[in-house]
């Protein structure tokens, strides 16, 4: 029977995560972990030269010796990609008995997850799982979302956050079928020209209307 991975969204801002590994395979968690503002470091005798650009920017702590056991200490998350699959299986094993989310590159049996293809668009993210069953087609799924996915889907969610953190204060929020019918061809238009502020407009105009009354106090005056 097959089984799918339960999909979740870690907030990693702050949060250590190990990476052991310097090469190329290393090399591709990074940006992933960049973007989300992990603490990051780094262990391997040699690493590829953007590791150590990143590391003279203060991006990422780097240490350029073999991986010891006490790297777990404080870590939130590890990824072993080092170029030896018993080193990767060693280190999610260690990692596993102290309670830590480990991953070993290209060896399912030792991940407790699988990492993601991502298409943003601002704080958007469209993630693409294949169980870890085909790296290839995650990405190449990815770019061809990238391609399709229109630009102004990461400001059309700036301007609904904000609308909705509005309505939220004052009460009650719409049920979807209003946000639905919210997002206009005018609301595009609109962040087409870049004039978020009509886009604004149009969305809480409509959803104000649509927002329901707020539940009477027990007791209060009618």
């Amino acid at each position: 029977m097959a089984y799918n991975t339960y999909p979740i969204a870690l907030d990693l801002a702050g949060k250590r995560c190990l990476l052991v590994g310097g090469g190329q395979i290393a090399e591709s968690k990074l940006d992933a972990l960049l973007v989300a503002g992990a603490d990051i470091r780094v262990v391997s005798p040699e690493v590829r030269p953007r590791f150590l650009r990143l590391a003279m920017a203060a991006a990422i702590c780097l240490h350029r010796r073999p991986y010891r056991a006490d790297d777990l200490t404080g870590a939130a998350l590890v990824i072993a990609a080092t170029d030896d699959h018993a080193v990767n299986a060693g280190i999610v094993t260690e990692a596993r008995a102290a309670g830590i989310l480990a991953q070993a590159v290209d060896n399912i049996p030792y991940c407790d997850f699988h990492a993601v293809a991502i298409v943003r668009r601002g704080e958007l993210q469209v993630s693409i799982s294949t169980n870890g069953r085909s790296p290839a087609f995650a990405r190449w799924l990815r770019e061809e979302l990238d391609a399709s996915l229109p630009v102004e889907y990461g400001d059309l969610l700036a301007v609904l956050g904000e609308v909705r953190d509005e309505l939220k204060a004052d009460g009650p929020i719409p049920e979807y079928e209003h946000w639905r019918d919210a997002i206009t061809d005018e609301v595009f238009t609109d962040l087409r020209q870049g004039d978020h502020a009509s886009a604004r407009r149009r969305l809480h105009d409509r959803l104000i209307r649509a927002a329901p009354e707020p539940a009477p106090v027990a007791g209060a005056p009618r």
